[in-house]
């Protein structure tokens, strides 16, 4: 990370005087900014991702609610309106969660179905689904082998039906032959898994989900639609390109905020820019911004440790992305992961659960953060004592900001 300091964020309430802060030491062993409704989390958020743009470092806002969107000098992209996710870049997991597939048994027939699919597309290269009923299996394993040289796109609005497909059987009797992958459907199976079949066929023909993953008839967007890039296409080059614009916003407030959904693609996109950085020769620092922790956690059934800010904040370091993550509560992160974070910015906290979870590591003073201003905090870098510190006032509009009397 550079060598320059960071100057106007912070200043020391004993001296009064601004702060000049190492990024190395604030940022690359991640940075967590702790502090009730209303105390200043937001703007200690603003106020630094403009320092870092002042510094023309790189940074990359994950925007669950929109608040994020008057950020200037930033390029900024929207989920369901400028941008979208591909479905031939998501895993079979990943699909399985967003169409709520939940059953073993559909999860791998659903596997099954996006790899045949995928073969009617790029092999056969054929519109429609891949009729498995009297295929030979001898021609179905070569249009395997053959795929793994091809892309992998595929018509993700067709998956319902290729899953049928996927439950070709021989017949019962002397008449099975076991040359084909099946010679009728099992319909008793296909009967059992009926409800769930349709739950997906529901899910994938919602408009709003269409907008979202760019599932349009034919790949054509409609005329009256705007044209849309992939957000996995914008953060390989954010993260492997050194540009003019520094700041990007990925805003996915098309999805309500706190729903598995939301939470689902939070961690998908995470997930991918330490994908790109693994097989990148490219090292160039990114500070990653993640505004209110407990929308980036997995939910209960789900596990933590494949989730993307998991992966972030135990492997991002080494590949050059630092974290920043705000919260209005430390017992939102899981204790696996709060000894992640060398900095802390601590605003001011009443609960005394949070306040003995945070400072039984730390030496904070429980009655000076219960009496702390909006503002001020006090600020632990990395292998230092905490500071006391006022933050300064961001001019970035922020959507939540308080309404004023009059």
């Amino acid at each position: 990370m550079t060598s320059q300091f960071i100057r106007g964020f912070a200043e020391d309430q004993q001296k009064q005087e601004a702060l000049s802060i190492d990024p190395n030491i604030l940022l690359s062993h991640h940075l967590m900014i702790i502090g009730a409704t209303g105390s200043g989390k937001s703007t200690s958020l603003l106020s630094l991702i403009n320092a870092m743009q002042t510094l023309k470092q790189t940074n990359i806002v994950f925007d669950a609610t929109g608040e994020f969107s008057d950020i200037p000098n930033a390029v900024h992209y929207k989920l369901g309106e400028n941008a979208n996710l591909d479905f031939a870049n998501l895993t079979v997991s990943e699909v399985a969660s967003l169409l709520n597939i939940h059953t073993p048994m559909l999860i791998e027939k659903l596997a099954q179905a996006i790899e045949s699919l995928k073969i009617q597309k790029n092999i056969v290269k054929e519109t429609g689904i891949l009729n498995k009923v009297n295929k030979s299996i001898k021609t179905f394993d070569n249009e395997r082998r053959q795929l793994r040289s091809y892309a992998t796109d595929y018509d993700a609005l067709l998956i319902t039906e290729q899953i049928i497909q996927e439950f070709s059987v021989p017949y019962s009797d002397a008449q099975a032959d076991y040359q084909l992958l099946g010679q009728e459907l099992d319909t008793v199976a296909i009967r059992q898994l009926w409800s769930e079949i349709l739950n997906v066929k529901s899910v994938l023909n919602a408009p709003d989900f269409k907008r979202l993953f760019n599932l349009h008839q034919s790949r054509l967007l409609s005329a009256h639609l705007t044209t849309q890039t992939d957000l996995f296409y914008v953060l390989k080059l954010f993260s492997e390109k050194d540009s003019q614009n520094k700041t990007l916003v990925i805003d996915v407030s098309a999805i309500p905020a706190d729903s598995a959904t939301s939470r689902l693609i939070l961690s998908i996109l995470l997930k991918q820019l330490i994908t790109l950085r693994t097989t990148s020769q490219q090292r160039l620092p990114i500070t990653i911004y993640l505004d209110e922790a407990h929308r980036y956690m997995p939910e209960a059934y789900q596990s933590l440790t494949d989730s993307g800010i998991f992966k972030v904040l135990r492997e991002g370091r080494k590949y050059g992305i630092y974290a920043v993550v705000s919260t209005q509560s430390p017992l939102d992160i899981p204790a696996q992961l709060r000894g992640q974070f060398g900095s802390l910015l601590v605003h001011q906290l009443n609960d005394s659960e949070e306040l003995t979870a945070l400072i039984s590591n730390h030496k904070f003073n429980q009655a000076r953060v219960r009496d702390l201003e909006i503002g001020a905090g006090f600020l632990k870098l990395f292998n230092h004592e905490p500071v006391a510190v006022n933050i300064s006032a961001s001019h970035i509009k922020h959507e939540t900001q308080s309404p004023r009397f009059r």
